[in-house]
């Protein structure tokens, strides 16, 4: 399976959303001050493949539950899960068990690989 990374334009910021074949958003990327911020982001993503996984942390959400935060440095060993003061590429969905974190990882890893850009920006 491969997604798309659309770059979109959000009153004077930029983002990508990662979707999946249904089209449906898998990760939302971080606020970007210009479109190339944005495109950098994608094209980090892109270029990891399978070790894409190790950029990926759990995190509790705010209203319970829990979400993923994508990083552009790795998971190191030592941090036990603390998510420290990285610059986000963006977040997942909210989920609420381990079981449904290792699946939508696992998305959104399988919907990176490959996967095409597309600019809505209309820049």
């Amino acid at each position: 399976m491969s997604g798309k990374f659309i770059l979109v334009k959000e009153r004077t910021k930029y983002r990508f959303n990662l979707v999946d074949d249904a089209g449906d958003i898998l990760f939302k990327g971080a606020i970007a001050s210009t479109k190339d911020m944005a495109q950098r982001k994608v094209d980090l993503m892109r270029s990891w493949g399978d070790d894409l996984k190790y950029h990926l942390q759990p995190m509790a959400g705010p209203h319970g539950g829990y979400t993923i935060r994508g990083e552009e440095h790795t998971s190191r060993e030592g941090e036990q899960g603390r998510i420290g003061d990285a610059a986000p590429l963006g977040f997942s969905a909210v989920f609420e068990t381990e079981a449904e974190m290792d699946k939508v990882r696992d998305a959104i890893i399988a919907a990176a690989k490959g996967a095409l850009v597309e600019d809505q920006t209309g820049e």
